[in-house]
């Protein structure tokens, strides 16, 4: 398979990823258990000055969960731009390709440990297509 269709459908999947976090991050106080209410509660109802802002641990929770989808939106639109160039600047294409893979290997390790199959799969599956683009890109 090409190095560009590789990286584009792993732009695909950290695409679904995102669409998944989104809907996550958007969700994430509606709960379901009484233990989940009060955890949800403390985390949003007692705030707490931090280097020169006053937030609660909800607000920084919403903070990293967001900052999380945007970096998923940026490295769905680098996969995609690095398949684009594989051809045209391969040696371009290839340390970008080298980058994303290792960056993609360690949030999918990070996954596995913090948080659930769905992200680490999806995430270690692109890191997998983008590893073997690399390989498979010509050196120059």
């Amino acid at each position: 398979m090409k190095p560009k269709i590789l990286l584009s459908i792993a732009s695909v999947i950290i695409v679904l990823h995102a669409v998944g976090h989104s809907f996550g991050m958007a969700g994430w106080t509606e709960t379901e258990t009484d233990e989940q209410k009060m955890v949800v509660h403390a985390m949003s109802d007692h705030r707490f000055s931090f280097m020169g802002a006053v937030h609660s641990f909800a607000d920084s929770f919403n903070g990293f969960g967001w900052i999380g989808e945007v970096s998923l939106l940026l490295a769905a639109y680098l996969l995609w731009f690095t398949g684009s160039i594989a051809v045209p600047q391969p040696q371009i294409s290839r340390k970008l390709s080298a980058a994303l893979f290792i960056s993609l290997l360690l949030q999918s390790v990070m996954e596995f440990k913090y948080f659930f199959p769905a992200a680490y799969i999806m995430t270690f599956i692109a890191a997998l297509l983008t590893g073997i683009s690399f390989l498979l890109t010509k050196k120059v």
